[in-house]
């Protein structure tokens, strides 16, 4: 462990040496204090949180990790370059040490930058939302629905799957399935129509769903509402609902309203509505004069947020996911550097984080090319389609579990970034995927001569 934390040394002074912290420092200091002052937000308390939180820290924690691949390309690659690792591998050094070495050196530094990100950007944010700054109504929303932590609650799935498999039969009996088309493909689209039946209130009808309520009953603070809908006119002309939300046994909280479509919503439920027993229950009906149908997003159209934890706690859930990611990084970077030279290192680098980040529209990609049931192409033969479709599962298999929950998103609405959520992203990006690419790097630095004369 003395040799490993002797390269960490090391490679914190080469990093200081070649200006990168100075650098980043100023970076930082431009994002956090020059973004917020040029860029307005939309004049709400909840657009000011967004604007600091989301794009300034999310822009921050950008520049961190570009930092990150860029100075873990280097810290293997030009010491090869420049002959310095020689002193290095020399030695009765495993290479694996000098792997976790550069790895925990390029750590530590992220570990400060991003720790004086945060503060600055907490700082920045409770200056801004100061109470002399904010009226009675924008500072009890404030901490009700922005500055706080809430776990989100969705609905208790409808369940469609005897009948979306009682369609399936009917189909095929009357000859409208393609005879192509795999079952499973033909039975999820069967349910996914149930499903948006299920979050579709038709003008005059009356929609309830159910929402499970916590094992652990949530302190007396009010709950919180979020929705949004499509309607079935093309214009922006808002639909008056009217809602009922309660428990069995208590006083229901009712509401009328009209509310825009294909924009959030959000309102408060008072703490009595949930004082009976079982699940909260929610119904909307449709009472707009004009026929208009409502359609709610079956994933995410309906949330119900009850308050778990402080905004301290969530932010530095946050910061810590934030800081997981900083790691991978770092170890994608150390893995491409321990194989190519300084310049093909960081393009290679830079190449794979852009197919993780397309890794959804890849998925996307091969489920159109699944459900394409018409001629081959004569310039496409049959091999090169499945060999491409298995590039693509290829891909999406190794790049969606990078994929998960946008941190500074959920801070930024209230949410609360959950313990296995943060978990997800330890085990996933700081344990399987950084210790697959260290193992990576050793092999590499062992079959790579790099202690041979010039």
């Amino acid at each position: 462990m003395r040799r490993v934390l002797a390269i960490a040394v090391i490679a914190i002074r080469n990093a200081v040496r070649s200006r990168i912290v100075v650098l980043m420092l100023a970076l930082l200091l431009l994002v956090l204090v020059g973004l917020p002052l040029t860029v307005k937000s939309d004049g709400t308390v909840a657009g000011h949180v967004r604007l600091v939180l989301g794009y300034t820290l999310g822009f921050a924690s950008l520049i961190l990790g570009l930092a990150a691949v860029w100075a873990g390309c280097g810290a293997v690659s030009l010491e090869v370059q420049n002959r310095q690792i020689h002193l290095v591998v020399t030695k009765p050094v495993h290479r694996i040490q000098v792997w976790l070495g550069k790895w925990l050196g390029l750590l530590a530094l992220n570990a400060a930058l991003l720790a004086f990100a945060g503060a600055v950007t907490y700082g920045l944010l409770k200056w801004t939302t100061r109470a002399d700054r904010l009226g009675p109504d924008e500072q009890v929303r404030l901490r009700q629905e922005i500055l706080t932590a809430r776990r989100g609650i969705a609905p208790v799935p409808a369940d469609v799957e005897d009948e979306a498999r009682r369609r399936l039969d009917e189909a095929r009996a009357q000859g409208s399935v393609p005879p192509d088309m795999a079952e499973s493909d033909a039975l999820q689209a069967i349910r996914r129509n149930l499903l948006l039946r299920a979050f579709t209130v038709a003008p005059g009808e009356t929609h309830r769903w159910e929402f499970p309520w916590p094992a652990h009953p949530p302190s007396r603070e009010p709950l919180l509402f979020r929705f949004s809908f499509a309607s079935s006119e093309i214009s922006l002309e808002k639909v008056t609902g009217r809602w009922r939300i309660g428990r069995a046994g208590s006083a229901p909280y009712e509401f009328t309203e009209a509310h825009a479509p294909s924009v959030p919503h959000s309102f408060t439920v008072p703490a009595p509505a949930a004082d009976g027993t079982g699940p909260l229950v929610v119904e909307y009906a449709n009472v707009n004069p004009s026929p208009i149908t409502v359609i709610f997003e079956p994933e995410g159209g309906l949330r119900l947020l009850v308050h778990e934890r402080s905004f301290e706690a969530n932010y530095l859930r946050a910061l810590l996911v934030l800081f997981v990611n900083l790691a991978f990084l770092s170890a994608l970077g150390v893995a491409a550097g321990s194989l190519f030279s300084m310049p093909v290192a960081a393009f290679t680098s830079f190449c794979g984080l852009l197919i993780i980040q397309a890794a959804a529209y890849v998925q996307s990609l091969g489920t159109v090319e699944a459900h394409h049931h018409g001629p081959e192409p004569a310039h496409a033969p049959a091999f090169w389609t499945a060999l491409l479709a298995a590039v693509l599962k290829a891909v999406t298999w190794v790049a969606n579990p990078l994929h998960g929950p946008d941190p500074l998103g959920l801070l930024a609405s209230g949410e609360l970034i959950t313990g296995a959520m943060l978990g997800h992203a330890v085990l996933v990006k700081g344990v399987l995927y950084s210790g697959v690419l260290a193992l990576l790097s050793a092999w590499i630095l062992n079959r790579r001569e790099v202690a041979l004369p010039g």
